[in-house]
């Protein structure tokens, strides 16, 4: 019961901070695209930045200092204004993960997002303010050659402002079931898909970085609202750095960070217990 109470209150906790932003986030975004004067823009921008870094403190504020969860970091942060960022994906929880990694060192992080996700109360309403990529992820071409062009459309943008662009390759959360049916080697991941980073690195400087993150649960189908009331107590993040110009093969490249995050999952497994 208290677990659920801890949840619940985490929960409010969020939503708060999100309908804060939202509040301030809606007329910020209208007063920019019916004043594109220069002056507007910037001011606009900086109070959006602002703002996005308000909530993200509040939420790591939460996460750490009130539910308790220990954040363990491997691996140098990097604040260049605009890195690519590619990470493993396994709950709703990574999103803010990402973000204290990222924007509480560096720029604030921008993602592709399904369109189906627009249509979520508060969190769709976020997703359009700050412009996010939103593409469909169906199987079939024609849709696919959509969300190429809007992944080509997004990396132009971002080649041209400030922000981390973050990609989650394997497309969905992990679950066994999913790494069952795609019958895969990897023990902890699913396949990643090389096709928004093909398209992201052909639109971008070759010098521009790519950070690799892995997040470490130390357990198996992590549920978001365990998260929200520190279950797992301990979250292992491994941050990679790499340019863009060391990429010659992309499908190549990505399959061989995978195993590696693969191996690391195997070498964390004791690590919780360690600490206890």
């Amino acid at each position: 019961m208290l677990k659920h109470l801890i949840s619940t209150a985490s929960a409010i906790w969020v939503i708060s901070s999100l309908l804060l932003g939202v509040v301030v986030l809606i007329p910020v975004s209208i007063i920019r695209a019916l004043c594109p004067a220069q002056p507007v823009v910037r001011g606009c921008d900086y109070l959006v930045d602002r703002i996005y870094r308000y909530a993200v403190w509040m939420d790591s504020f939460w996460m750490q200092r009130v539910v308790g969860i220990r954040l363990v970091i491997n691996g140098e942060f990097n604040a260049h204004p605009a890195p690519i960022v590619i990470c493993n994906h396994q709950s709703w929880f990574d999103i803010p993960l990402v973000q204290e990694v990222i924007t509480g060192h560096g720029p604030i992080v921008k993602f592709l997002v399904k369109r189906e996700l627009v249509w979520l109360p508060i969190v769709g309403w976020i997703c359009l303010a700050l412009n996010f990529p939103r593409v469909r992820r169906n199987k079939d071409s024609s849709s696919r050659e959509n969300d190429f062009s809007i992944i080509q459309k997004a990396t132009q943008k971002h080649s041209q402002s400030q922000g981390a662009l973050l990609v989650f390759p394997e497309g969905t959360r992990y679950t066994k079931a999913k790494k069952d049916a795609q019958q895969v080697t990897y023990q902890h991941l699913l396949l990643p898909k090389s096709g928004g980073l093909k398209i992201i690195k052909q639109h971008v400087a070759p010098d521009t970085p790519l950070i690799d993150i892995t997040i470490d649960y130390h357990q198996q189908n992590v549920n978001i609202w365990n998260c929200l009331h520190g279950d797992p107590r301990i979250i292992t993040i491994t941050l990679s750095h790499f340019q863009l110009r060391e990429i010659d093969d992309v499908e190549i490249w990505l399959n061989q960070r995978w195993s590696e995050k693969d191996k690391l999952f195997a070498s964390k497994a004791d690590m919780t217990a360690s600490f206890d």
